[in-house]
């Protein structure tokens, strides 16, 4: 998704290196096909985006623009599915692959359905309208009509002139509602594709599951480092309790890092290393303060384990450093 803005922003005559470091991107991590950047960074592109181009509607135009290779492996997948409804179900699923700003949320009412917009932090008008005009722009495109919604409803105010969202997505667009939504007549869920492949979309559809546990166990791996450096120093770093923590069982939080690898001994011990390094570089700390804050109940076990980590002694370290 960055590199597909990025290459957008391109179009308009921008300094796309330039607007990248601002965001706190670099080329390095954007060439890689399967890295992941925090969902900050797009929020801030997106927003250097809008100041340059002096446009708030940026983040419409940007979905109205919508071609699936922008989602990778999902956006494969996607196309080649056999109608609209199945499109709706391998997004909701795994959406969060390719942009974690937010998600759409498949909801199914008496004389109507929606895709209601829900997001953990703050809601940036540009990547709700972004999204919203990017699903449109996909359903017309693989369907090969002209379907509209039945009504847009935004939390936010226009960013721009309300004629412009009406004549793009050819229904009532509503300012200032209680949620962000799309809703649609239940009958464009049976509307078929123009590229189905039952074969290729399942083939795919193997690839994006493996892709989505992967995401899964790599996102426990960070909660579990998370909690491990504010809990380390503080109380002892058991697996039960940090199980309890993250919302899961023993033997699954046990699975998950198995899965990706790891062990909680070894994440107890690289949090550690991790944490020595930074008190390390605090002059103000001795080195049996910073043991003491390491959780080790004698400074001998903590010169061991610093020795296997780098091989030298604390203080030798800190004199480098």
């Amino acid at each position: 998704m960055l590199r597909a803005l990025l290459a957008y922003l391109g179009t308009q005559d921008l300094d796309t290196d330039a607007l990248a470091r601002a965001s706190g991107l670099n080329r390095e991590v954007l060439a890689h096909p399967e890295r992941t950047v925090d969902a900050s960074h797009y929020e801030r592109l997106m927003q250097a985006g809008i100041v340059a181009l002096h446009n708030p509607l940026l983040g419409l135009e940007f979905g109205m623009a919508a071609q699936p290779d922008r989602w990778g492996t999902l956006g494969f997948l996607l196309r080649h599915c056999a109608t609209l409804g199945e499109v709706l179900s391998y997004q909701a699923r795994f959406a969060h692959l390719v942009n974690a700003v937010g998600e759409g949320r498949f909801v199914e009412h008496e004389h109507h359905v929606a895709l209601e917009w829900h997001s953990a932090g703050s809601q940036m008008p540009a990547l709700v309208e972004e999204a919203f005009g990017a699903w449109v722009r996909f359903a017309r495109w693989a369907s090969g009509r002209e379907e509209s919604p039945t009504l847009v409803e935004f939390s936010h105010r226009a960013q721009g002139d309300p004629a412009l969202y009406e004549a793009f997505f050819d229904c009532p667009v509503v300012f200032c509602a209680p949620a962000c939504r799309l809703c649609f007549d239940p009958a464009l869920l049976d509307v078929a594709l123009r590229t189905p492949d039952a074969q290729l979309a399942a083939h795919l559809s193997d690839r994006v599951e493996a892709r989505a546990r992967a995401a899964g166990d790599r996102d426990v791996h960070i909660r579990l480092k998370a909690w491990l450096m504010q809990t380390i120093g503080n109380t002892t770093p058991e697996l039960g309790r940090a199980a309890q923590a993250l919302g899961l069982g023993e033997r699954v939080l046990q699975q998950r890092l198995q899965t990706g690898g790891t062990t909680f001994r070894r994440c107890v011990d690289e949090a550690r290393h991790e944490l020595a390094l930074r008190h390390l570089r605090d002059s103000r700390l001795s080195i049996g303060d910073v043991s003491h804050r390491l959780g080790y109940s004698e400074q001998s076990v903590f010169q061991r384990a610093f020795r296997r980590w780098q091989g030298q002694t604390p203080l030798a370290w800190r004199r480098q450093h």
